[in-house]
């Protein structure tokens, strides 16, 4: 009966060996892909390292040129504002001188009303003398028509 034990325990110690090869085996290619996966995102990475570093530096030359076209421009810039102030004041200066020149006709054109006004009232008077001296003259005349009659 030893010899049956024996012979059990070594049938249970080939089936246990056997189960942890398979076991081992599994774990071998569970690994070996996990490898291979890792291998390729490895890759990917570094593809994606080198892509991200060559847009960087796509980057930085483009903002580079930007910065060089804001400084051309900047005295552009600098030199419309320049012009707009001096519009503007121009302007200004415009209006001040339009006011004037409106306000000065305004107290001319007045003015020559009033001494329209004193002339024409002065003719007025005499043209209404006479004709209140016409008209007089012509009711005092006697008419044609009464010699007739």
């Amino acid at each position: 009966m030893a010899e049956w034990g024996a012979v059990l325990l070594a049938c249970g110690f080939v089936l246990f060996a056997a189960v942890a090869m398979i076991l081992l085996h599994t774990m071998r290619r569970v690994l070996l892909r996990t490898e291979d996966v890792l291998g390729k995102a490895g890759q990917e990475i570094s593809q994606l390292a080198a892509e991200s570093k060559e847009t960087l530096v796509q980057v930085s030359a483009t903002l580079s040129m930007l910065q060089d076209r804001v400084e051309e421009v900047r005295p552009f810039c600098e030199s419309l504002q320049l012009a707009g102030a001096s519009l503007t004041n121009t302007l200004e200066r415009a209006d001040s001188i339009t006011q004037l020149v409106t306000d000065s006709a305004m107290e001319r054109l007045e003015r020559a009303h009033r001494e329209n006004e004193l002339r024409f009232s002065e003719a007025f008077r005499w043209l209404d003398a006479g004709l209140s001296v016409w008209h007089s003259f012509k009711r005092e005349s006697p008419s044609p028509t009464d010699d007739h009659a």
